[in-house]
């Protein structure tokens, strides 16, 4: 191990690192552990740790409609935050609303102020805004907040493109007179808008596609909404749409009848967060973490967030002094974090009853998630589990090893401050892993050194 480290790949790059038996929380191997360095994704696993630990297993991500009165005229959504919610869930809310009564909209309200006006977070950086890995943060996500554009050439539109969206909305607008010019293809989003630019055309008979992050998708949401309370006649086009905060208060009345809602589990909403490493799911996480334990219930910001998870850490015995987070997801470039209290969160919850529910939330080497195409020198068997973390200049990869019969090692890798892609030090925190798989298998035990690392044999 210490001569992979010490290879030349690492000239100039940090390597952070900490290895140690999650049951006796011996450290096997440690170099630059106590440094804070940037966690990149790896900022999901204290998010994700501190919802196992301090929100109720049943908890969900709720998207409801209720009536103002008993005419049922006026009802109100009130956004949950539910990250992983659809257009398809948008037609079940209508649906609801038809199933529950209601035969007549007049006016539809939007109730988002479980969420601060903070849509961005600190540290996010501003020209990333049309990237689909930083989405717009409220109370009513559509689709991931992001938009994938298809174009393909057609001869029967007049500019000879035939454009689509999902989700679909007429709020999102195309500038398609650069089509036409001989330049190479590209779809661009302009900055703080749903407005695209097309220029140039894709090959013949081939359509092209590409992911934005969506601006303000609340709008979009609305209009969802919308056109399904259309398409289902429980309004039509005069229907007036408003977004409001405290919606009930607002139209003048304490209390509002329950029509019904859309509900995501918690676990379902990590899954997806951890295997996947979306940063969506991980900002709405971390909002619940105040929301949903009672800390706070309107107007939740990034801050209450990391203040819940603090709490949270620190109740279940994981010190939080080495912790500097300012999000739920990583993306901000101002997350620092040490090895040590990475690793030190995973022997937590390894000592926890929640212990098997957290682990199943993390990719599986070879198996899925981002981890899928990964550590294919390992058996053909589950025995890593983990977290991936990539930004420019990063990579990260923490989890546990377990050889079938072997004990379980907690794996924290940073490696930071290189040039160039990242494919290298994800190959080398691989065969990090191998090596850990296989001192795992052995039941050797730990060989002390003179030197600073304390290493497996």
């Amino acid at each position: 191990m210490q001569e992979e480290i010490d290879g030349p790949l690492f000239t100039g790059t940090v390597a952070g690192i900490e290895i140690a038996e999650a049951a006796s929380g011996k450290i096997l191997y440690a170099r630059n552990s106590s440094l804070l360095l940037r966690p990149a994704s790896n900022a999901k696993l204290f998010t994700s740790a501190a919802a196992v630990l301090g929100l109720p297993p049943a908890f969900v991500f709720e998207t409801r409609l209720d009536a103002t009165d008993s005419s049922m005229h006026t009802i109100v959504c009130s956004g949950g935050g539910d990250p992983l919610f659809t257009e398809q869930d948008i037609q079940k809310l209508a649906e609801i609303a038809q199933q529950a009564g209601v035969l007549r909209v007049d006016t539809l309200l939007l109730d988002g102020s479980l969420y601060a006006d903070d849509y961005f977070g600190k540290g996010w950086m501003w020209d990333d805004e049309t990237d689909p890995f930083m989405p717009y943060l409220c109370a009513f996500p559509i689709s991931g907040n992001t938009v994938t554009v298809r174009v393909k050439k057609s001869s029967k539109s007049v500019t000879g493109l035939d454009v689509t969206t999902s989700p679909s909305s007429e709020l999102f607008r195309f500038d398609t007179a650069e089509s036409v010019r001989n330049i190479p293809f590209r779809i661009e989003r302009f900055p703080r808008s749903n407005d695209f630019r097309i220029q140039g055309t894709p090959a013949p008979n081939r359509s092209a596609s590409e992911r934005f992050s969506v601006w303000e998708p609340q709008r979009i949401f609305a209009d969802r909404l919308r056109q399904a309370l259309i398409d289902t006649r429980l309004a039509d086009s005069a229907v007036i749409v408003r977004f409001v905060d405290n919606a009930s208060s607002r139209h003048g009345t304490t209390s509002t009848i329950p029509i019904g809602s859309v509900r995501r589990p918690l676990d379902a909403v990590l899954e997806v967060m951890n295997k996947d490493s979306d940063n969506l799911c991980a900002e709405a996480v971390l909002r619940a973490l105040s929301f949903g334990s009672g800390r706070r219930r309107t107007a939740v910001s990034a801050e209450d967030g990391l203040t819940a998870m603090r709490q949270i850490l620190a109740a279940g015995g994981a010190a939080t002094d080495d912790i500097a987070l300012l999000d739920g997801s990583g993306i901000s470039f101002y997350n620092l974090v040490t090895p040590e209290a990475t690793g030190r969160v995973l022997r937590k919850l390894a000592a926890s009853p929640a212990y098997e529910r957290f682990r199943g939330t993390l990719a599986v080497g070879g198996v899925d998630g981002t981890l899928r195409s990964r550590m294919h020198g390992l058996p053909a068997a589950k025995v890593f589990w983990g977290k991936t973390g990539t930004v420019r200049g990063v990579s990260a990869l923490s989890g546990y090893v377990q050889a079938p019969g072997g004990r379980l090692l907690t794996v924290v890798l940073f490696m930071q401050n290189f040039v160039g892609k990242p494919a290298p030090y994800r190959a080398a925190q691989d065969r990090l892993v191998k090596f850990c798989y296989d001192y795992s298998a052995s039941f050797a035990a730990p060989q002390k050194t003179a030197t600073k690392a304390t290493q497996p044999r």
